[in-house]
């Protein structure tokens, strides 16, 4: 891990939607002089948090038709994409701050990113979701490895038991995004850390519900969408689209109100996902969450 760079990443913590629009604004500008170019020129120099080393942050062809998702692309020889650089430089950033977090979890375990987690959290316990016959906290031989399953809905681990308890473009793929939450809540120490990502859409006012579960049977409200998924080459479908009312979300499943960690870092290769239509747009956000105790109130299911 190289500490300089990561120490003085641009990470913004945002206490409130209305600081976030503002540093939107200020930085709009910035991505717009700076992303079609990247765009036209396949990618991009830059400093990779991941490996240490400087060198051409790759952003892969697109169909035609399609638009160029820089917040997957951008993609070291290391394997890792912009999305997994903003997740490190901002994990750094909370390490830093906060540096007994040793007891940690995240749901993720077959990607590039997770060595690179375990450097910085060497007791750290990752997982994948294996599909519905399995239980968590099985252990399933994989793609060449032992594979620990977790349901986010519904984990193995023992409640108030972790420092910190991480998901990275998980809960766009759960049934009910509010328990999820939830259940990660239950599972935190108090003082405990939630930290995770989502393609959040700030233009979208309240979320859209693509698809549901209704007494155990699925229903697509909207032609289905799928989003790549490390175990399953059919891809892991898009149940909800986030917009705004996340922050309720969070705050119904018993957290705080929780802060918008904004990581916009153009040196290092982490800038918007450079979506051309409003509702589809997404700044490199993280949230984080502290619990701080019960659940203020008892968690209602994604309407």
């Amino acid at each position: 891990m190289n500490t300089e760079q990561s120490v003085h990443s641009a990470v913004r913590w945002l206490a409130s939607r209305e600081a976030a629009e503002c540093a939107f604004a200020e930085l709009a500008p910035e991505a717009a002089r700076l992303e079609p170019t990247i765009i036209a020129q396949h990618g991009a120099d830059g400093f990779c948090v991941g490996c240490g080393k400087r060198g051409w942050l790759t952003q892969p062809d697109t169909a035609p038709g399609d638009w160029a998702n820089l917040r997957e692309g951008l993609l070291c020889r290391c394997g890792l994409n912009s999305r997994m650089r903003q997740i490190l430089l901002t994990l750094d950033a909370l390490l830093a701050r906060e540096r007994s977090l040793s007891n940690a979890v995240v749901f993720e375990q077959v990607t590039p990113l997770f060595p690179r987690l375990r450097e910085r959290l060497p007791q750290l316990i990752g997982s994948e979701f294996l599909g519905p016959s399995c239980r968590s906290g099985d252990v399933v031989n994989t793609m060449g490895q032992a594979v620990r399953h977790e349901s986010l809905l519904a984990t193995s681990y023992a409640s108030d038991s972790l420092d910190l308890v991480m998901h990275f473009d998980v809960l766009e793929h759960v049934p009910d995004p509010v328990a999820a939450l939830a259940e990660c809540h239950r599972i935190l120490r108090p003082g405990g850390w939630l930290f995770f990502t989502c393609p959040f859409y700030e233009g979208l006012e309240r979320s859209i519900v693509r698809a549901r579960m209704l007494d155990g049977q699925l229903q697509h409200d909207l032609e289905p969408c799928f989003h790549g998924n490390p175990v399953d080459g059919d891809g892991a479908l898009v149940f909800t689209q986030p917009g705004w009312d996340l922050l309720e979300w969070i705050t119904a499943a018993g957290f705080p109100p929780a802060t918008l960690a904004l990581c916009f870092d153009p040196e290092q290769g982490v800038v918007t996902n450079a979506c051309p239509y409003a509702d589809g747009h997404t700044w490199p956000i993280i949230f984080v969450a502290q619990k701080v105790g019960a659940p203020v109130a008892k968690p209602r299911a994604l309407r």
